[in-house]
């Protein structure tokens, strides 16, 4: 398995995501972006995940625009990477923050629970 975040774990990730029939099925008619930032500043690791009516992927860098950003130090990150912490636990206790379209999270929470499962290889 890469290591989590490293540019193989990037290229991997999107190549399952591109993949899912599942995915693309959730997805018809969805066209959402979430940009992921851990760190800070010019350190930070960000990328972004597109939902593109049926065609998912997942991209290094921020997005043009994103619909929902998150944000986390590395700590958090890994946590909920790994299953040890929920996104809920890290957003309720300040480590998770989220900017953005909260009605677009709640709208299309199949698709995070989609996302998770998809990417759960790379755990």
């Amino acid at each position: 398995m890469p290591e989590y975040l490293s540019p193989t774990w990037f290229t991997e990730a999107d190549s399952l995501l591109r993949s899912s029939e599942v995915l693309s099925a959730q997805s018809k008619g969805v066209h959402l972006v979430l940009e992921q930032r851990v760190g800070e500043g010019a350190a930070a690791t960000v990328w972004h995940v597109r939902f593109a009516d049926g065609t998912v992927s997942m991209t290094q860098g921020p997005a043009d625009t994103a619909d929902v950003i998150f944000a986390c130090d590395a700590e958090t990150s890994e946590g909920i990477r790994s299953g040890k912490q929920s996104a809920q636990t890290a957003f309720i206790d300040g480590e998770l923050l989220v900017e953005g379209s909260i009605h677009s999270l709640l709208a299309h929470a199949e698709l995070f629970a989609a996302l998770d499962d998809v990417l759960g290889p790379l755990r």
